[in-house]
């Protein structure tokens, strides 16, 4: 079968149709990432959930089935023509997941992955996805191969809120996938506030002034941070009198 790929950027349009849900925008990176960790514990998630509501009216709901029907005829298609576009794909398996049919989408995510296995779009939707249906060792495992192909700071840090809200007996690994992430990406705000978060959790306050201080030099103008780097200078104050 001829295998029919579109631009880059054409793929990361067809992911934005997930952005009411999943995040704002796409901004992929492309040089290459580390391996981010040792390969999660498996483990079987507590109830998996194959659909949720969204809150849309039926109006809404007819507009996302008008459409699917739509691509899902493109996909037969480009089947039968013997070309498959891994794009399309893509926007049919974000209808689906802003539907809330969250196991079709997967199942979409998961057809694309069979023939492009390094799609990162595809992967980190499906993490999302796995995410909502309880498959948290499912969604680490995406989100970490994802990863392994691109480095998009996004990821790194739904990464190490999973593993700090989900796998708290290895809170220990998060500090070694925010690192990686910033020798990947470099010093970003978003990744030193965050890695300065997880050593205030580990009670390392001068750590995580530290990477505050480096944070707020980078974004002066952004007040949360210089809120937080004083709250924190105030906090190790009190404990050392």
């Amino acid at each position: 079968m001829k295998v029919s790929l579109n631009s880059r950027w054409i793929r990361i349009a067809a992911a934005a149709l997930a952005i009411l849900i999943l995040a704002a925008g796409w901004a992929w990176r492309t040089w290459y990432a580390a391996p981010v960790g040792p390969e999660p514990v498996e483990g079987s998630p507590q109830s998996i959930v194959k659909t949720v509501d969204r809150g849309m009216s039926e109006e809404q709901l007819q507009m996302f089935r008008d459409r699917i029907v739509t691509i899902e005829a493109t996909v037969n298609d480009n089947e039968a023509n013997g070309t498959r576009d891994i794009s399309v794909i893509l926007s049919l398996a974000n209808l689906y997941y802003e539907m809330g049919e969250l196991d079709t989408a997967a199942t979409w995510y998961e057809n694309i992955l069979k023939t492009n296995p390094n799609d990162a779009p595809a992967l980190e939707n499906l993490g999302q996805d796995l995410i909502e249906q309880g498959d948290y060792s499912g969604a680490e495992a995406a989100w970490r191969k994802a990863l392994d192909i691109e480095a998009y700071e996004p990821i790194y840090l739904k990464l190490a809120d999973l593993i700090d809200e989900r796998f708290p007996e290895r809170t220990a690994q998060v500090q070694g996938v925010l690192e990686t992430a910033i020798a990947n990406l470099g010093q970003t705000p978003g990744l030193l506030t965050r890695l300065g978060q997880w050593y205030a959790s580990q009670g390392k306050l001068d750590e995580a002034i530290s990477h505050y201080e480096v944070a707020h030099q980078l974004a002066p103008k952004d007040e949360s941070i210089a809120a937080e780097l004083e709250a924190l200078k105030r906090e190790r104050s009190r404990k050392t009198k």
